[in-house]
């Protein structure tokens, strides 16, 4: 993160699991100062038919339509909050699906990266 600070751009080097979604997803990263302090939020939200991994630490790589990718989380704590909500689909025959939000605050919460 600190690395980021500086305008270091961050490398992943792990494993990545692309999520497909449905509908358009949202992402936006807000900032402020606490206590004389940088402080930086991010929230994503996005529905999909996948389920992810309950009971570990996840990071999210979002890729936007500019070609950025942004790091949400890492190994490391502040680990990204994760909250879903299921919907069970319509009558006429819409697919159940799950809504994602995920909540991330630091000090800088969104990494730019490089896979």
């Amino acid at each position: 993160m600190l690395q980021s600070l500086c305008g270091i751009t961050v490398a992943v080097i792990a494993s990545v699991v692309s999520v497909e979604f449905s509908g358009k997803p949202l992402f936006k990263t807000e900032g402020s100062k606490v206590n004389g302090s940088r402080q930086e939020k991010s929230i994503l939200e996005f529905s999909t038919l996948q389920v992810l991994p309950e009971g570990e630490n996840l990071a999210f790589i979002v890729s936007g339509a500019n070609g950025r990718q942004y790091l949400i989380g890492s190994r490391e704590p502040r680990f990204p909050v994760i909250n879903y909500s299921d919907t069970a689909g319509s009558p006429s025959g819409d697919a159940a699906i799950r809504t994602y939000k995920i909540t991330h605050l630091a000090q800088k919460s969104a990494l730019p990266c490089i896979l």
